[in-house]
């Protein structure tokens, strides 16, 4: 396989981010270290992700670790919609 060696990749005008249309691909293993922004759409593979400030729209992950406590924007249901709920979709609700 044709290696290519350099020390940056610039986009052609040297003003904006570098376009990878086929996706990129990096050895287990290896350190990928980003010092702006990084936009990942579709589906990334990911063994280890971390992060210091990360907005996402659906993470899915075999674990996560930490306390959670720096999540936001979680949904949200409240203990008299999860009664309502329970009361409305279970199908024999007055059985004991």
């Amino acid at each position: 396989m044709p290696r290519l060696r350099v020390n940056s990749i610039v986009n052609r005008s040297d003003d904006g981010a570098i376009e990878l249309p086929y996706g990129a691909s990096f050895p287990a293993g290896t350190l990928l270290t980003v010092n702006s922004n990084a936009s990942i759409s579709g589906i990334a593979t990911i063994g280890i992700l971390t992060s210091t400030n990360m907005n996402s729209g659906v993470v899915t992950a075999t674990s996560f670790r930490g306390d959670g406590s720096g999540i936001t924007a979680l949904p949200t249901v409240t203990a008299s919609k999860a009664i309502a709920l329970k009361i409305i979709l279970d199908p024999l609700p007055f059985r004991s």
